[in-house]
């Protein structure tokens, strides 16, 4: 599985929007997400595997920085991924106020 990591200096769902319309206008899709507070969110996609580069371009271009820790590839099969943003503003907090109940 590829594994890529970038730090998202916009907004939470303005960054993973952005990640989104990044993975798909590289001839991706998401498979999945997890979406942890505010602090981090992992997106899970698939990408022909000559895309790669192309992703990390679009990923660029929408001021997410990352790099392929491997080679990009010439073949077109599918290469399973996850994308994890780091969110510099995001405060972690996973504390929800709940009102006493009886």
């Amino acid at each position: 599985m590829l594994r890529l990591e970038a730090v998202a200096r916009n907004a939470f769902h303005v960054s993973v929007n952005a990640a989104s319309e990044a993975i798909t206008r590289a001839g991706g899709w998401v498979s999945g997400h997890s979406l942890l507070s505010d602090a981090m969110a992992v997106l899970q996609f698939e990408i022909p595997g000559d895309r790669l580069k192309e992703l990390v371009d679009e990923l660029g271009a929408r001021g997410l920085k990352t790099e392929l820790p491997l080679e990009p590839s010439d073949s077109p099969k599918e290469v399973a991924g996850r994308l994890t943003l780091f969110f510099i503003q995001g405060s972690g907090n996973l504390r929800r106020e709940v009102p006493p109940f009886q």
